[in-house]
């Protein structure tokens, strides 16, 4: 019979949370990229200046960094807070980018 062992659970445990990560990380990219893509457009029609990017870039920028930080609260073992972090910055950053993008096709 084979004896539970705990510590290769967890190792389990945070490689799915990797490839979870890595997964959210690509939406985000995605989104981001597509938002290079419609500010690069709008540059161009409404002759805005490249401070139009900063959102775009600061999500570029900040992500990673959260998703260290969720890394970091999944390992003191705060796994399903650190589940949620993880897809709330996501979620905070597409929404922002998709507000960003309507606002300037407003003007």
């Amino acid at each position: 019979m084979q004896k539970y062992d705990d510590t290769q659970t967890k190792i389990g445990l945070y490689l799915y949370f990797v490839l979870y990560q890595i997964f959210m990380l690509l939406i985000v990219y995605a989104v981001v990229y597509t938002a290079f893509i419609a500010l690069r457009l709008a540059i161009e029609k409404y002759d805005l200046t490249l401070m139009a990017y900063f959102p775009a870039v600061l999500a570029v920028a900040g992500y990673p960094v959260a998703l260290y930080k969720t890394r970091k609260q999944f390992q003191q073992e705060k796994r399903l807070r650190a589940v949620a972090w993880v897809m709330a910055w996501a979620w905070v950053i597409i929404i922002g980018l998709y507000w960003h993008l309507s606002q300037i096709t407003i003007s």
